[in-house]
């Protein structure tokens, strides 16, 4: 039995990763009495829910500003020996836990500062290949085959990517070490549903940027046009600045489509899922993403769901299949988000059978499952016997 954790997060963004984490630890806090320990190597807005279930250490915000100068000067190393130190001294409390989570790939660069003997690590992978690449690739999945008792995986997608790259053929992490369970997801409070006689609204999630498709969503409303049906239609991107200046070009990509006034960016909220309730439709326009939450959330939500192929699993789950698009191709999303306009009765229909399928996915049903193999892997990896 587990009775002690310790979790690493990348940081306490807004996003799947850290969300994902904050409801497991809820969770395992709350039903089985777990003892929980928070490392962020960055902070975020919900560093203070975190704070709320366990002890949190945070890497401090003056290390970010010595390594981002060290940076701009040219000698990134510069400041490795003093983020070093602090890890080995934010991780000495794994020492006494029954394991390690470490929820993403950007927080398994932790895992070397680990004290040893280290107790057992879970490794919860998200990402898929552009993100891994970006953070170093092989590196990371080296280190996650080399420590991780059990890996966990959202989707048939990132599963595909352990057994590419890091199983046979690859790093040589065993099959039996992964597992997939849904990320959990805490049932949506009842929120009231639009009327359906006021100007539409569709909505597009998740942080500003490339992955994302945030030109994408920019390129779908010009494509839709202002009104559908008589019905004039607003957009509106619900998701933070990744800081990399593709907000900017994005709000130009927006006048220059002559688009102002009818996308608006709405920047990181704290209302997100109300903001989801209230819209007409959910549009995914993800280049690479393993399994949204969002699209889950909206879908709970009674908001219906449409998209390109590498977001929608959701909707293959619901047998919808046939209405993911391929090939990013937005002039065929276009006419499947005019269609639902038109017809917000079968836009009620699809919404139904996405809702059923992400029932699946909520926090009641997932968590169980998922936190039994993680103590039979913690129990193994421990020699304890079961």
């Amino acid at each position: 039995m587990i009775r002690r954790l310790l979790a690493i997060g990348h940081d306490a963004s807004r996003t799947g990763a850290p969300a994902t984490l904050l409801e497991l630890l809820r969770w395992a806090h709350r039903e089985r009495g777990v003892e929980v320990t928070t490392v962020l190597l960055a902070g975020g807005p919900l560093a203070d829910a975190f704070a709320e279930i366990g002890t949190v250490r945070a890497f401090p915000p003056a290390l970010l500003n010595t390594r981002q100068a060290a940076s701009v000067l040219g000698h990134p190393r510069w400041s490795g020996p003093t983020e070093r130190a602090w890890l080995r001294r934010a991780l000495a409390p794994a020492a006494g836990v029954d394991v390690v989570i470490a929820s993403s790939a950007a927080s398994l660069r932790a895992l070397p500062y680990l004290p040893r003997p280290a107790p057992p690590v879970v490794a919860h992978l998200h990402e898929l290949d552009g993100v891994l690449d970006a953070l170093g690739g092989s590196a990371h999945l080296a280190a996650l085959a080399a420590s991780a008792a059990l890996t966990v995986v959202p989707s048939d997608a990132v599963a595909d990517l352990v057994s590419r790259r890091v199983g046979a053929g690859g790093l040589g992490l065993p099959v039996r070490r992964v597992r997939r369970h849904p990320e959990p997801v805490r049932p949506p409070a009842r929120h009231p549903r639009p009327d359906h006689t006021g100007a539409a609204l569709v909505v597009g999630c998740g942080t500003i940027g490339w992955r994302k498709g945030t030109d994408l969503f920019v390129a779908l409303a010009h494509a839709v046009g202002p009104e559908v049906a008589g019905r004039e239609v607003r957009w509106a991107w619900i998701g933070g600045d990744s800081g990399d200046g593709t907000a900017a070009d994005v709000r130009d990509e927006i006048g220059l489509r002559g688009l102002t006034g009818r996308v608006h960016l709405t920047g990181e909220v704290d209302d997100a899922p109300l903001r989801l309730a209230a819209a007409d439709i959910l549009t995914v326009t993800s280049r690479e993403d393993p399994y949204p939450l969002v699209a889950v959330e909206a879908a709970l939500a009674g908001t219906p769901v449409v998209g390109f192929r590498p977001g929608t699993t959701l909707l293959a789950e619901a047998g919808q299949d046939s209405l993911r698009v391929d090939h990013l191709d937005v002039e065929v999303l276009a006419t499947q988000v005019a269609e639902l306009l038109t017809a917000p009765d079968r836009g009620r229909l699809l919404a139904g059978d996405q809702a059923r399928a992400a029932t699946g996915a909520t926090t009641p049903l997932v968590a169980p499952a998922l936190w039994a193999d993680i103590e039979a892997a913690a129990t193994l990896a421990n020699g304890i016997p079961p």
